[in-house]
């Protein structure tokens, strides 16, 4: 009985912890996948290049980020005079809510492909980074521009829409007004 009950105990707390997109590290959990069986775009392109570019026909407009050296120069790209918004998506493959966000990630990514670069980490890969900005659930948005602008955490894809219309609304104004000040 008491054994039975500890399994109950574990079931119940694997299933709160993949609910809410933590992973669980129970032994008899089943390998996770590799980021690129989640159906995202792996695209070995230097960011800046347009995704497409010596590419053929693409499927996404997501890119999921696959080294450190590539994640570094995402970021100082994004502190670049005019720079588009960089949304990072911190995703795991095991994590449902992440899967649920997928679509509308992609939709977002394809209506706002001029302004906006979007990319996804893999959480375990990049567990440092995680860390260092305070990644506890999954997923988690970063909205980058010369700095971290905005986090989005959860499903509330339309949060996350608002969010990376305000930061575009935003870069626009600036534009306008850098132009306007250097006319004069």
């Amino acid at each position: 009985m008491h054994a039975r009950s500890s399994s109950n105990v574990e079931a119940s707390e694997e299933a709160a912890q993949r609910c809410m997109g933590l992973p669980w590290s129970s032994p008899r959990s089943p390998p996770k996948p590799k980021i690129a069986d989640r159906g995202i775009s792996n695209l070995f392109h230097t960011p800046g290049q347009s995704q497409g570019e010596g590419q053929g026909k693409m499927t996404t407009t997501v890119t999921a980020i696959q080294s450190n050296e590539w994640l570094k120069t995402v970021l100082r790209q994004a502190k670049m005079p005019n720079s588009k918004l960089v949304v990072l998506e911190f995703t795991a493959p095991w994590s449902e809510p992440c899967k649920f966000m997928r679509p509308a990630m992609e939709e977002m990514a394809s209506r706002f492909k001029e302004q906006a670069d979007f990319y996804t980490l893999d959480v375990e890969q990049f567990k440092t980074f995680a860390r260092n900005t305070r990644v506890e659930a999954l997923p988690t948005f970063l909205l980058v521009r010369k700095t971290i602008l905005e986090r989005v955490v959860g499903v509330s894809k339309d949060e996350l829409q608002r969010s990376i219309e305000k930061h575009i609304s935003d870069i626009a104004i600036h534009h306008v007004q850098d132009r306007l000040l250097h006319k004069n």
